[in-house]
């Protein structure tokens, strides 16, 4: 095994060309926006590349439903361009946090900006972590979820937060991205300090927190929520009055505009190494550093597609990523710190790292500023012509009539906006009505606040 002081010497030499190849002149420091824009635009197809067309039945598809884990799974279709939601006959838990109906109000303004797509089945792994191994001598599982990786088949969706997480009171991405554009956002304004908000929940975070005070000292500022408020923030405490938010904020509650505020943002993988604000943290303008292990990349199954498709391939440093995870490369709008040995010395290869940007400040900003280029060119119409493209692709794949013929054998019911309350059930309200609605005020706009009938609450609501 590494000593650590040698895996820490070959982390910061890692580093040290990372940060050389971003260059610092003010006309060479931008990304390349025609070429990143054309990577955009292969995406869908990218993660599409498992399939051939029309060799997905609906035996299949039914399948792949029923194999999901009932505790994170919903499912949409789209008929002669309208949503359909299936009558579930709560077999499943559904979707934590109000991740259904978002989606569902994703797609019904996916198919108001779209309204010629084809008819598709959705089923949607809603979990945190992909979930459809490929295997050898099996058929890749055409599951859709917002997550995916090189050893599986899911096919993400924009996640759940561009259209905004109300228990943490973060707005949909096109308010997000115009709030980092004020000025005490700015590189020169920002703390010269580096933040980490996170638990010790694995080997890897514990190790660290036990020596990060004394190799970082002042330089880190840690913030660690109370899991238990957490927990009662996101489950149990409703909002207000309409537009307000739960007034009760957990111990060491830490927006992410905060976070925002300090030139480098640390990133740990917890759960697993999917990390859905990171986003919102390249758009903010800091160095954002990805401290943990190189994933171990076995091969594929025999016959399973390359690791590279359409001008875009997986990104090296992430065992999960999502949708845009194939547009990220190391040392371009991030850092990513390897690790190796037990993780003992962590805080000193986070330390080697600091040491490298402070030597190079010009190029530590220019890697802050391409990374926050990357998340402004995912504005929501690029994001909705990626959804356009991927689920046009996934009809393609299915065998024709597979979505008219799901909805049918499911009992499905057609959701739009007028009816879109009567879908959500009571525990799921207050946050969609008085939060998610005012963030959409303008999108919604006659949509009532209709109570659930009889009907949709015994069967019919959003799981």
């Amino acid at each position: 095994m590494p000593t650590t002081l040698g895996a820490s010497a070959r982390a910061a030499d890692v580093v040290e060309k990372q940060v050389r190849r971003a260059r610092v002149d003010a006309d060479t420091c931008n990304l390349n926006a025609s070429l990143l824009r054309r990577k955009i635009s292969s995406l869908a197809d990218f993660h599409l590349r498992h399939w051939k067309p029309r060799s997905v039945s609906l035996r299949e598809m039914q399948s792949t439903y029923g194999g999901l884990a009932g505790w994170g799974r919903t499912r949409f279709q789209i008929v002669d361009g309208a949503l359909h939601y299936p009558d579930l006959k709560h077999n499943t838990f559904g979707c934590v946090l109000r991740r259904t109906p978002i989606l569902a109000w994703a797609l019904l303004e996916l198919l108001e900006r779209h309204p010629t797509l084809p008819d598709v089945d959705v089923p949607v792994n809603c979990r945190d972590k992909p979930g459809s191994e490929l295997r050898p001598r099996r058929a890749p599982i055409l599951a859709f979820s917002y997550t995916t990786g090189r050893g599986f088949s899911d096919v993400p969706l924009p996640d759940y937060t561009y259209w905004g997480l109300p228990y943490a009171d973060l707005p949909p991405w096109p308010a997000w991205l115009k709030s980092m554009e004020e000025p005490q956002y700015a590189w020169g304004a920002k703390r010269d300090s580096i933040i980490w908000v996170g638990s010790p929940t694995n080997p890897l975070r514990s190790a660290f927190a036990k020596c990060a005070a004394a190799e970082l000292g002042s330089t880190l500022v840690h913030r660690m929520p109370n899991k238990d408020q957490m927990h009662e923030l996101a489950w149990r405490c409703k909002p207000g009055a309409p537009g307000t938010p739960c007034a009760t904020k957990p111990d060491q509650w830490t927006p992410l505009e905060e976070q925002c505020r300090h030139r480098y943002i640390l990133h740990m993988p917890g759960i697993s190494d999917w990390l859905e604000h990171f986003k919102h943290q390249l758009a903010c303008g800091s160095v954002n550093i990805f401290l943990g292990r190189r994933p171990n990349h076995r091969a594929l199954p025999d016959g399973a597609a390359p690791a590279r498709a359409a001008g875009v391939s997986a990104p090296r440093s992430f065992e999960h990523f999502d949708f845009s995870g194939p547009l990220l490369r190391e040392g371009e709008g991030f850092i990513f710190v390897p690790l190796s040995g037990s993780g003992g010395g962590a805080c000193k290869q986070l330390r080697a790292t600091l040491r490298e940007l402070d030597k190079s400040p010009a190029k530590a900003q220019c890697i802050a500023r391409r990374g926050q280029q990357l998340a402004a060119e995912l504005a929501m119409p690029r994001v909705y012509d990626y959804m356009a493209s991927l689920l046009t692709g996934a009809s393609l794949r299915q065998q024709a009539g597979v979505a008219k013929a799901a909805a049918k054998a499911e009992r499905s019911r057609r959701v739009t906006k007028a009816n879109f309350f009567t879908f959500v059930p009571p525990a799921k309200r207050p946050w969609m009505e008085h939060i998610f609605r005012q963030w959409h005020s303008d999108r919604f706009n006659a949509t009532p606040l209709l109570p659930p009938r009889a009907e949709e609450t015994a069967s019919g609501l959003f799981h």
